[in-house]
């Protein structure tokens, strides 16, 4: 099956097409291509305001049809993966752009307008109808997943690593299958048309390029205050301090070494004070329109075959001369209070085919012409620009020069942990909606970490108090770049042009942001134009070849393996401090810090190293893997490259989590203890007469819960005889207590195997886990902090958007972040995420694997077993895998095991197995669970 469509659908349709033909379907499940159906059917309700509703209906509908038809796998033919017709005509070249840059010194997190609203307005009652009946067709399939998938448990660590919440699908929509390659296609005739990488290698089109503004809401015109410094909001001498420039003593002969190549750690860059450019006279503050990758590729495909044009012409005249002009017809837009979202281009062009024959410029004046003509004969077509809101233009004669100094970006500043406080309160007032805020203007301001004191960053927020800088928009081919410099011993962060803007040319930089969440990712939509545009003016770190190396060898208990040994040793080696050194670290981020965190902070440092260097095997691979369905020659070279820069790129950002981690829970200590070095160590092992107290005779110990368990299922008799027996093998007073504590619950383990079981009363089940308790070497307990309250942080309705700000009113909204009493201990084991709530996930993420059930689950009020109740055979087969196979994966809720929410001790044979260099689980404990007689056939 063969479809045929002229608007952004042919990239996704392309995808599903190739994958039918290189058997990808096959060996992945059709399961897979009814997620990518479902992908396209979303996107198809998404872009139907911007394609040919008719056209849209037939792709819809087809792949319906073909989704139906995956009940019998057998109807899918050949046909279905044929190569798509050729198109003679001229054709729109793509090759991949989707990269992590390098420079994460530069990371900002500002977005504008992210939600847009309909270009062409209202569906008529037929769309309507139509839309609903797609929604019905994808529920049928979504009921179709759910009734034949397999089984599902709490999956918060592991196996998923990087991902907080479920998702619906396996396949990403888009960004997984589609960001990492690259290939040519024909959006303008009756068909695509698939290349070799060879054929597009004069013409840089990103994949971005199926990207287009689909549905368009104002851009909110914030009012800001005007500032001339940076206003510290919290923290001030701390956030000072992480300021302050400390060059090293060979600061000269480092500098050297890193223009040579030399110096791995990145230098601070000194600069002399310069004057900012004057706003209203150099610069000037107006609205600014640009277009979509899809409206740029329809203004490729419209410039007529027989004006002698170069690829790189073309992206010239669009990129230059159309998007200058543009902005001067809008400039009149700015403060009337009745700016379009939309602006034709017809116009544009007029003016410049106007211009170029005033000038003498026939071959631009004939290439405007046809291109007008083309317009007026596809009137489908959408040929308009986008408001992007208010934006900077340079207003100088002679324009810029190159390295020419434009501005600081000030702003208020904030230490991570008041940020993410803030950012917490805006998810909670908004009550966890997954609407993103519709704009924010925020940059991370990092120190070099070839700084004498080494690594650390603060947050700037331009939102409320800033300058005109805040205003400059995106793009992905910037003529300026935001760097941080060292000026009159302060770091800030600096606006400098990196080639020559001319008059009228809107000024604007890189954002390099980066962001987890795909549906963002997707609403992100750049409106630079550049014939390099991404597509998404956010980076997407949601790449499942990203976070493998992480997944693979830093699960919870790898984690929790680590923490353990830091906090047992409780000092820093000289190998630390080397390691630390190493990544850039130094006294302005751990100085204050306790031992056993600092030395916890170096084991991550030897893990993000770790994973820097087996990573880019793992992205060429999952990349190569893509590609190879799209194209038959590839450059290896470049492959590797680019695998190397977003190896690069992961390291940078696994570093700047580590810091907001490690001032996040820095604050917690001092607000708990004063001086955070005496924060004692969060996790204790149990020893001698701890471990008595936890595992035999302690209240609420493990044979107290059992005996407490049991005690309504037999006779008094028994239970008395079972307490006397217990008493006899106290170990409290052996010499070798962790010995006689195995051998005490081994007894226990037959003594239960020959009480009389029921549906209600479990003891063979029980004797499991006794079992594996006895087999079980390293316990220990959380050390919980205290819970701590932190001063309201104030939101205001330009935070939450106006969505929001229409419910609650203009005033300020209150926030008090509170830390709850293991919040420390979560952090910094999900140290690579800053989630509101890390000590829930952990304590999904610990079920079985850190805790085993509780031993209550085997003895229940119920007349009646349910299917969840049952302990046969079945489980503990499953039960065995999943220790065997996926030590570090939760243990499902859908069974017979209940587990407690705060655990009075943790202690595995999986966490065993980890504290001893990964080893095997012990074999004598399997053996006998794999071989031991069933007492009771439930």
């Amino acid at each position: 099956m063969t479809f045929f469509t002229n608007n952004i659908f042919v990239l996704q349709v392309a995808k599903i097409e190739g994958r039918l033909k290189s058997g990808y379907y096959a060996r992945h499940g059709f399961s897979s291509l009814k997620n990518d159906i479902r992908s396209m059917c979303r996107d198809a309700l998404r872009y139907k305001g911007r394609s040919d509703l008719g056209d849209m209906k037939q792709i819809v509908v087809s792949f319906i049809q073909l989704a139906k038809r995956l009940g019998n796998p057998r109807l899918i033919s050949e046909r279905d993966g044929a190569a798509a017709q050729k198109d003679n005509s001229d054709t729109s070249q793509y090759s991949s752009d989707a990269k992590l840059k390098k420079k994460q010194n530069k990371t900002t997190g500002e977005r504008r307008g992210a939600n847009w609203a309909t270009a062409s307005a209202g569906a008529d009652a037929s769309s309507r109808a139509f839309d609903r009946e797609i929604k019905r067709s994808l529920s049928k399939l979504k009921k179709m997943d759910v009734d034949s998938g397999s089984e599902t448990s709490d999956d918060d660590d592991g196996y998923s690593e990087g991902d907080e919440t479920e998702s619906e699908t396996t396949v990403s929509d888009t960004e997984s299958d589609l960001d990492s390659n690259s290939a040519a296609w024909d959006l303008r005739g009756n068909g695509m048309k698939l290349f070799e990488s060879g054929d597009s290698v004069g013409d840089d089109r990103g994949w971005g390029a199926r990207m287009t503004k689909a549905s368009l809401v104002p851009p909110v015109t914030r009012k800001y205050e005007v500032i001339e410094k940076y206003l510290i909001v919290a923290d001030e001498e701390e956030v000072q301090r992480k300021m302050r420039v400390a060059l090293p003593d060979d600061y000269s002969e480092k500098l050297l070494s890193q223009k040579n190549g030399t110096e791995n750690l990145e230098i601070p860059e000194v600069k002399d004070y310069q004057r900012r450019k004057v706003p209203g006279d150099e610069v000037l503050e107006q609205e600014v329109y640009g277009i979509d990758p899809y409206t740029h590729n329809l203004l490729r495909d419209i410039m007529p075959a027989d004006v002698s044009l170069s690829s790189a012409d073309k992206h010239t005249f669009i990129e230059e001369l159309l998007l200058n002009t543009l902005n001067k017809q809008v400039r009149d837009f700015t403060g009337s209070g009745n700016t379009p979202m939309v602006y034709p281009l017809k116009p544009v062009i007029e003016e410049i085919q106007k211009s170029a024959e005033e000038s003498g410029d026939r071959r631009t004046a004939k290439m405007c012409l046809g291109m007008l003509k083309a317009m007026r004969s596809r009137p489908e077509h959408n040929y308009v620009a986008y408001r992007k809101g208010l934006g900077v233009v340079c207003n100088k004669k002679g324009g810029f020069g190159m390295d020419d100094f434009v501005i600081e970006f000030f702003g208020e500043v904030y230490p991570s942990w008041r940020w993410y406080e803030k950012q917490d309160g805006i998810k909670h007032i908004q009550n966890n909606s997954e609407d993103q805020a519709p704009e924010f203007y925020n940059i991370m301001l990092e120190r070099p970490k070839g700084d004498r004191d080494g690594y650390d960053l603060v947050f700037v927020d331009a939102m409320h108090k800033a300058n005109y800088a805040s205003r400059i928009c995106h793009s992905c081919n910037p003529n300026c770049e935001a760097k941080v410099t060292a000026v009159d011993g302060q770091y800030q962060i600096g606006v400098y042009t990196v080639r020559p803007i001319a008059e009228g040319e809107e000024i604007t930089f890189d954002y390099n942001s980066v962001t987890e969440s795909k549906e963002e990712h997707e609403a992100s939509v750049c409106l630079c134009g550049s014939q390099v545009c991404r597509g998404s003016y956010l980076n997407f770190s949601g790449e499942g070849a990203f976070e493998k190396v992480l997944m693979e060898f830093h699960g919870v208990l790898d984690r929790h393996s680590l923490l353990l040994q830091a906090c047992e040793a409780n000092t820093v080696s000289q190998q630390d401090l080397i390691d630390l050194g190493r990544a850039g670290l130094g006294t302005c981020l751990l100085a204050g810090l306790p031992g056993w965190l600092v030395a916890y902070t170096a084991q991550l440092v030897r893990f993000i190293f770790f994973e820097r260097q087996k990573l880019p095997n793992e992205i060429f691979k999952h990349n190569m893997e893509e590609k190879r369905q799209f194209f038959t020659d590839i450059n290896m070279d470049s492959e590797r490259n680019d695998a190397e820069v977003q190896a690069e790129g992961v390291l940078n950002s696994r570093l700047q989590h580590l810091t907001h981690t490690l001032d996040k829970v820095g604050y917690v200590m001092r607000c708990i203890f004063g001086d955070p070095k005496n924060a004692p160590p969060p996790l204790v092992r149990l020893t001698g007469r701890s471990l008595v107290s936890a595992i035999w005779k302690g209240e609420g110990s493990l044979v107290d819960e059992l005996l407490q368990s049991i005690e309504h299922h037999v006779d008094e008799d028994v239970l008395t005889d079972l307490k006397d027996k217990i008493r006899l093998h106290d170990p409290s007073d052996s010499e070798d207590i962790e010995g006689d504590i195995r051998n005490s619950l081994l007894w226990l383990r037959d003594e239960l195997r020959t009480l009389s079981c029921t549906y209600k009363c479990r003891h063979d089940a029980a004797a499991d886990l006794i079992h594996m308790y006895a087999y079980t070497k390293c316990f220990f307990r959380a050390r919980d902090y205290k819970t701590v309250k932190s001063p309201p942080v104030h939101i205001s309705p330009l935070d939450l958007g106006p969505k929001y700000a229409d419910k609650l009113g203009p005033g300020f909204q209150e926030y008090s972040k509170t830390y709850p009493e293991n919040y420390c201990l979560a952090q910094l084991i999900y140290w690579y995420s800053q989630n509101a709530e890390p000590e829930s996930r952990l304590t999904r993420a610990r079920k079985g694997c850190m805790s085993l059930p509780d031993v209550s689950s085997f003895y229940v009020k119920s007349v009646k077993p349910t299917q969840e109740r049952v302990y046969g055979t079945r489980t503990v087969r499953f039960m065995l895998s999943r220790m065997e196979k996926q030590a570090q994966r939760p243990w499902p809720k859908d069974r017979i095991w209940v587990f407690k929410s705060d655990p009075r001790f943790f202690g595995t044979p999986m966490m065993d197995a980890v504290l001893n260099n990964n080893s095997p689980l012990d074999k004598e404990m399997v053996h006998w669970l794999k071989t031991r007689s069933n007492v009771f056939l439930g």
